[in-house]
């Protein structure tokens, strides 16, 4: 399988590996060049209620708060209020070479995954080198920052909620002031588990098929879940996952009372919202709001995996609501 358009870098495997227990691979990228191509569905009579985009060559920003408080620092979203969400902010990071972000806090909740590179990240009291495969959770009022000391930029996926506020309307990231560190232990050396931060050793990937670890998923023929970050995390406001179709899985169409965003990291997957169909391969993305009725299956032969955030938490039961479920009662509108 290739790898996310401008990537050029392995699939992180806790082996090294290029091939995963169940062939799902997440590709490290120097630059996961972002930038998003917009593609949206167009209806007359019914209002859109999603969003596809794709990665490309364009470069990212560092966005207007951070250009005093970083070096080598920017962002590409591709989740924020501009494409109709309210929940949720999302994107990819990117710190180059020697790049510093100064101490913040946010009056919203962070949590990340680590695509590639190695970083220094003080999160409150810790301060960890963190390195791909890494996840975790900054709560609400944290202090954090970060720092890359090596000669490789570093990249990773950064989910927000509650969705951070327009610049022009108010604020809501302030920079504390303070050194940010330059040594840390890689955290696979420390004693004891940082409650707040994980790792994701692609050998242990759920079986397909086999018990959900998302809660108020039931087993679903051909597809295995991965939560990083979720209410037994300690997360108040999201969750963060990766979920892989092996070929020939599917879930039918349903909506959600939150919000849902979806980063293809390998295969091809067919995906349908409000009605239309879109065939999404690596470095695609599909955000999908409140409401929407959306569904997924890989008709290819190889696996399909994506890296999905969800907001507001979902609920502990009736996550689903299906459309089976309820066509046995016929009538009329």
């Amino acid at each position: 399988m290739a790898p996310i358009p401008g990537a050029g870098g392995p699939r992180l495997s806790a082996t090294g590996s290029h091939d995963s227990a169940h062939g799902c691979g997440i590709y490290a990228s120097r630059t996961v060049l972002p930038s998003f191509s917009i593609r949206i569905s167009m209806y007359r009579t019914a209002p859109v209620m999603h969003h596809v985009s794709k990665i490309n060559g364009a470069a990212p920003r560092t966005p207007e708060l951070y250009d005093k408080h970083s070096t080598g620092f920017r962002r590409a979203t591709y989740v924020d209020h501009t494409m109709g969400s309210v929940h949720m902010g999302v994107g990819i990071c990117y710190l180059d070479p020697n790049g510093v972000i100064q101490p913040h806090v946010h009056s919203f909740e962070e949590s990340f995954y680590i695509l590639s590179g190695t970083i220094i990240a003080q999160i409150g009291e810790r301060n960890d080198e963190l390195s791909a495969g890494h996840f975790g959770l900054i709560s609400t009022g944290v202090r954090h920052s970060w720092r890359n000391t090596r000669e490789q930029p570093a990249s990773w996926l950064e989910m927000q909620a509650p969705q951070p506020r327009p610049i022009e309307s108010a604020r809501d990231t302030f920079f504390a002031g303070g050194d940010v560190p330059s040594v840390a232990v890689p955290l696979a050396q420390q004693d004891g588990a940082n409650a707040l931060v994980g790792y994701f050793d692609q050998s242990r990937l759920p079986r397909p098929g086999g018990p959900s670890q998302m809660e108020g998923f039931n087993p679903t023929a051909g597809v295995a879940i991965k939560m990083f970050v979720d209410r037994s995390f300690g997360a108040v406001h999201q969750s963060l996952f990766l979920i892989q179709y092996m070929p020939g899985a599917k879930i039918d169409p349903h909506d959600h009372t939150f919000e849902e965003s979806y980063l293809v990291v390998s295969g091809r997957v067919r995906a349908t919202a409000d009605g239309q169909t879109y065939d999404l391969g690596e470095g695609e993305v599909i955000w999908t709001s409140v409401g929407c009725i959306h569904s997924f299956e890989n008709a290819g032969s190889d696996p399909v995996c994506w890296i999905e955030t969800q907001a507001p938490l979902p609920p502990s039961k009736e996550v689903f609501r299906f459309e089976r479920d309820w066509l046995h009662l016929g009538g009329t509108l």
